[in-house]
């Protein structure tokens, strides 16, 4: 079940709710009992493994170099 945080526009609490996939979100409510919260989206975490993401793999200079003249 995803963990996913949630804020109170009515008393300024953000808090977060494991809620199933698929279900309604529009029922979960705040600590203090309020309806209306609204799901806080963030930016996931990305680990980028092997080669080829940073500025210091790039490729040789022989792949390429031979159809441009």
């Amino acid at each position: 079940m995803p963990l996913y945080e949630f804020s109170c526009p009515t008393c300024g609490r953000t808090f977060e709710r494991h809620v199933p996939l698929g279900s309604n979100q529009s029922e979960v409510r705040c600590p203090s009992g309020h309806r209306n919260v609204r799901r806080i989206y963030s930016a996931p975490s990305v680990v980028f493994k092997g080669s080829g993401f940073y500025t210091t793999d790039h490729r040789s200079s022989s792949s390429g170099e031979e159809g441009k003249s």
